[in-house]
């Protein structure tokens, strides 16, 4: 995760930005978040309800890093934690190339299906997008599977214990972000304050994607944040309730490898797909004969709330303090 900072946000392009971006934990935690917005809208007209409301489902991977100022002696000052978000998909290609242009997310479409089971606490998500099982210069793009995750209802009728969660040795100090983000600790709704204003989150925005930064035609750091209210329904999950696989491509392999720390499955028991089945009618219609690397997930947490997105302000721009 460094490195990912280190080749976008620390990187000059042409200049430095007068900020430095460090990984929070070492730990590797992040947070995979799954949203579903049956009515998404813009506010960009005050005053007028609903204008361009559409719904979409989306994807993305968070994990904190801390901004840190550059003293004029090239040290690092003052530390701000914020979200970054490498990893990102979105099944509304009109949401998708907002996103991008607005502030900068490295959002993809993909195809994303959220389906709930007999009991509230069992739902089953898929992510499938365009790409190469294996690559050639002659290869075609298809769907391919990217993820699949199924949070399975809970065996014991014992209920979950938080702190033992929050608390667990693998978690560390990634707990009190999380808190410090959602404040979701508690068995009640009324525990949770109605209005949350999350981490910032700071993402890259450039036009045309390049593999050397200094090439691109635009680059800047743009700060956004989301406020949640009136969140409900809550329901925590522990670790052995939930499932989530990683279906290796030439696609994805650069992705898994930098950001998840996985490897390419191999050897005699690699399995494939959906526990190596076919799955069931109305899942994704994409190729899942691909290997599948399951990551252990610490803990799920799933609620409805309100949510607002807005931009705050673009933090540095490379390059225009030597614009003519």
């Amino acid at each position: 995760m460094q490195n990912y900072l280190d080749t976008r946000f620390n990187s000059p392009g042409p200049d430095y930005s007068p900020y430095h971006y460090l990984c929070s934990y070492q730990t590797g935690h992040g947070l995979l978040m799954v949203a579903d917005h049956p009515n998404f809208s813009s506010g960009a007209r005050k005053g007028v309800e609903g204008w361009d409301t559409l719904a979409h489902k989306e994807i993305y991977w968070s994990f904190p890093a801390t901004r840190h100022e550059v003293t004029k002696d090239n040290l690092l000052g003052r530390g701000h934690p914020v979200w970054i978000q490498p990893f990102y998909f979105d099944d509304s290609s009109s949401v998708m190339f907002s996103s991008r242009e607005i502030w900068g997310s490295e959002k993809q479409v993909g195809q994303i299906t959220l389906q709930q089971g007999e009991t509230p606490d069992h739902l089953h998500i898929d992510l499938a997008t365009q790409g190469f099982a294996k690559f050639s210069p002659r290869t075609k793009a298809r769907d391919l599977a990217v993820l699949h995750i199924e949070i399975k209802p809970r065996k014991s009728g014992k209920p979950i214990d938080l702190a033992e969660i929050f608390l667990a040795d693998g978690m560390g100090d990634f707990a009190g972000t999380l808190l410090a983000e959602f404040e979701l600790l508690g068995e009640k709704t009324a525990n949770i304050p109605n209005i949350r204003h999350g981490m910032e989150i700071n993402t890259l925005k450039q036009f045309r994607d390049v593999f050397d930064m200094r090439a691109a035609v635009y680059r800047a750091i743009v700060a956004s944040q989301v406020t949640r209210k009136n969140v409900e329904d809550v329901i925590y999950y522990s670790s052995d309730q939930i499932e989530l696989d990683f279906m290796w491509s030439d696609t994805m392999k650069e992705q898994f490898e930098q950001l998840f720390g996985l490897t390419e499955p191999s050897g005699k028991k690699v399995r494939f797909g959906h526990e190596g089945k076919t799955p069931p009618p109305g899942d994704l219609k994409a190729d899942w004969k691909l290997k599948r690397q399951r990551k252990r997930v610490e803990f799920a947490v799933s609620f409805t709330s309100d949510a607002l997105f807005e931009v705050l302000e673009t933090l540095h721009t490379y390059g225009a303090a030597g614009a003519k």
